[in-house]
């Protein structure tokens, strides 16, 4: 009986699952921030935070690559630049960029 308590925990913590990368893929399309979407869904942001580390952490793994970025140690970079940081916060440059400005940014 105990492995059959088992085995439905399990499945629902699998659905669970499911259903928090379902919503953080919504969200991700969305646009919005995440405060935003938390208060649409009526969602409490660490929940959402907890899945979200969840679901990047199964991607990276998923890929196989790097949570790295390699910054170009050219003395700019280019038009049109977005940092994305975890939180949602989001940073778009629509001219040139110092690569040692950029650096202090991502430190």
């Amino acid at each position: 009986m105990l492995e059959k308590s088992k085995a439905m925990e399990s499945s629902t913590d699998m659905t669970t699952r499911q259903l928090m990368f379902s919503l953080i893929e919504v969200w991700k399309s969305s646009g919005k921030t995440q405060k935003e979407f938390c208060q649409e869904k009526d969602l409490a942001h660490h929940k959402f935070y907890y899945w979200l580390r969840k679901y990047n952490d199964h991607h990276r793994q998923s890929a196989d690559e790097s949570p790295f970025l390699s910054v170009s140690t050219q003395s700019a970079i280019s038009s049109n630049l977005e940092i994305i940081y975890p939180d949602g916060r989001r940073l778009i440059f629509h001219q040139q960029v110092e690569a040692g400005f950029l650096r202090a940014l991502l430190a």
